[in-house]
C-alpha cells in the first residue's frame, strides 16, 4: 500500500503529489513503501517548473522523512507544501520542504521531540538518550532552516512539550508563509482517529442497552378489586372477596413501610456508563501512548477488555518488543513487537496466583 500519490499536469509543466497516510514502512503491518520510491516517483516526472505538495500524515519513519524534506528543498522546481489535513510528528519536517509553506483553513500542524520504548542497562539506556537527543537537534536545524535562527529556543521549547499549531500560530512562528482559506481541510486517518471513532461507538452501545424502550408495553386489561387481590395473594377470587377488609389492610400496610430498595435512576446510571467508558478509554490510550504501543489502541477500545487487564496486556506487549531506537517518529510509532505469548499468559498466572 503506498501512502502518496503523483499526478503530472496536462501541460506538463506542473504537477500534485499527495501524502495521505503513515510515511514510510508500517513497522506493525509491512505495509507502504520507503522515500526512495517516493523520489524515484517524482524524478520520473522530469523537468516540472512547479510542484505542489499536499499533505494530510500524522508522521512516520524519521529518515524516510528528512530524505523526503530535503529532497524537496533541494529540487529546482518550485515546491509549494500545503497542510491539508494534519502534518505531525516527521510529517511537519516534510512541509519544511516547500520554497512555498501554506496550510488549509482548520489544519493542523505538529512538532515534538523524538521518542522511543525501549530496554537494556544502564549504559545502553544512556546511549539511547543520546541518540535520541541527536535525531532531535537534526529535525531542529529542518525548522531552523525555515523559521530562522531567532526563532531556535522558541521551536526547541515547543518541540520538548509537543506542540499543536493552528495555520495561524504556524505562520506567526515563522514554519509557514500563508494560511489559505480556499483550501478545504481533510480529515486524519490516524490510529488515534480510528480509536477514537471506535471509542464513540462502545460508548454509545452501551447506552443504546440502557436507554429507555420508545413503545412502552400495552396497559393490563381492567380487572376487579377481587381479582387484583386474589392475583396478590396467589388465592381464588371469592376468598379475596370474602377477607376484601382484611387483605387490604395488609395492603396499606405494605404500601406505607419504608421502600428498602428504590427504583433505579436510569439517567444516573447511563451517566455512570458513559463515565466509565470513558475512564476505560482514556486509560487505555495513556497506556499505549506511555509503552509506544499505539497499534493495540483501536483493538483495546472496541474490545470489552478492562483496564486492569488492558494495562498489562498493553505491558506485556512492550515488555515483549525488542530493543533499540524505533526509527517511526509519528504518534503511530513503536517497534515490531516479538511476542512470546507463552511467556506472557505464564506471567499473567503467576499474578493471579500470588
Amino acid at each position: 500500500m503506498k501512502w502518496f500519490e503523483v499526478q503530472a499536469a496536462a501541460d506538463g509543466r506542473h504537477a500534485d503529489v499527495w501524502i495521505n497516510d503513515q510515511i514510510g514502512i508500517d513497522w506493525w503491518s509491512g505495509d507502504g513503501t520507503t522515500a526512495s520510491a517516493f523520489i524515484n516517483a517524482i524524478a520520473s516526472l522530469g523537468d516540472v517548473e512547479a510542484l505542489t505538495v499536499h499533505i494530510n500524515s500524522p508522521g512516520g519513519d524519521v529518515a524516510d522523512g528528512i530524505a523526503i524534506a530535503n529532497y524537496l528543498r533541494g529540487h529546482k522546481a518550485q515546491v509549494t507544501t500545503r497542510v491539508e489535513g494534519i502534518a505531525a510528528s516527521i510529517a511537519a519536517t516534510i512541509a519544511m520542504g516547500g520554497d512555498r509553506r501554506e496550510m488549509a483553513t482548520g489544519s493542523l500542524l505538529m512538532i515534538h521531540d523524538p521518542w522511543t520504548v525501549a530496554m537494556g542497562n544502564a549504559t545502553e539506556m544512556r546511549k539511547l538518550a543520546d541518540d535520541l537527543d541527536t535525531i532531535r537537534n537534526g529535525i531542529l536545524e529542518l525548522f531552523v532552516a525555515r523559521a530562522g535562527e531567532p526563532r531556535r529556543v522558541e521551536i526547541q521549547e515547543a518541540m520538548r512539550a509537543e506542540t499543536w499549531m493552528t495555520g495561524e500560530d504556524a505562520m506567526a512562528l515563522g514554519l509557514i508563509d500563508a494560511v489559505e482559506t480556499d483550501i478545504k481541510a481533510a480529515a486524519s486517518i490516524g490510529d488515534y482517529s480510528r480509536a477514537l471513532a471506535a471509542a464513540g461507538r462502545s460508548a454509545q452501545q452501551h447506552l443504546d442497552h440502557q436507554k429507555t424502550p420508545d413503545k412502552m408495553p400495552p396497559a393490563p386489561s381492567a380487572m376487579s378489586a377481587a381479582d387484583a387481590l386474589a392475583l396478590a395473594f396467589d388465592i381464588e377470587p371469592d376468598q379475596a372477596e370474602a377477607r376484601a377488609a382484611e387483605l387490604g389492610d395488609q395492603i396499606l400496610a405494605w404500601r406505607d413501610k419504608p421502600a428498602t430498595s428504590p427504583a433505579p435512576d436510569t439517567a444516573a446510571l447511563q451517566r455512570e456508563a458513559v463515565a466509565a467508558e470513558r475512564e476505560r478509554v482514556v486509560a487505555i490510550i495513556d497506556t499505549c501512548t506511555t509503552t509506544g504501543q499505539h497499534q493495540l489502541m483501536a483493538k483495546l477500545v472496541s474490545s470489552d477488555m478492562q483496564t486492569d487487564t488492558a494495562r498489562e496486556y498493553v505491558f506485556d506487549v512492550a515488555a515483549a518488543s525488542s530493543t533499540g531506537v524505533h526509527s517511526s517518529h509519528s504518534p503511530e510509532g513503536g517497534q515490531r513487537a516479538g511476542i512470546d505469548t507463552q511467556g506472557i499468559y505464564a506471567r499473567r498466572r503467576a499474578r493471579s496466583a500470588s
